[in-house]
């Protein structure tokens, strides 16, 4: 009897935990899907405001400010949808436009600093229950978890990418 599986019995069982690591994180963009739409419903935001809220205020946190342009390549619109986006979330007192010191042709999105206040009210007890799910994990597990999941970031942005004309 042959106790070590053969090269395609361990292929086929990579392939089916791969298979799983797929549906669970597309279960998780679905879950994450609805609770981000509860918080847009109760703030009168659709899906495209809350991506565009996503990148502005990673831009803000980071202390790297995104440009009109960036944001339209990132959420896949043209110009004049990404201006009427931007107007809609600066008149709502989301965010702001920001002209750069140094070239004033270039102009930056940045999150105003009430809107940031009231996201991180709705989504810090997501972060705690987060924490609280993976507590039993150690450092070493929870940084191959990550790099996992960027990996899988990157394949979906591929394939965005891709998809677009």
């Amino acid at each position: 009897m042959d106790l070590v599986p053969t090269q395609s019995e361990s292929e086929s069982r990579r392939g089916e935990i791969i298979d799983d690591l797929i549906d669970a994180l597309r279960l998780f963009t679905v879950e994450t899907d609805v609770f981000v739409e509860v918080f847009a419903r109760a703030h009168g935001l659709g899906r495209n405001d809350l991506n565009a809220i996503m990148w502005i205020s990673e831009g803000t946190d980071s202390g790297r400010p995104i440009t009109a342009g960036e944001l339209a390549t990132r959420l896949g619109l043209g110009a004049p949808a990404t201006t009427g986006l931007l107007d809609r979330l600066e008149n709502a007192g989301h965010v702001r436009r920001e002209r750069d010191p140094n070239d004033r042709r270039k102009v930056t999105v940045v999150m105003q600093p009430q809107a940031l206040q009231l996201a991180t009210q709705f989504f810090l007890p997501l972060g705690r229950l987060m924490h609280e799910a993976v507590a039993d994990l150690g450092p070493q597990e929870l940084r191959h978890a990550d790099t996992v999941v960027r990996r899988m970031i990157t394949a979906i942005t591929l394939a965005r990418r891709a998809a677009q004309p």
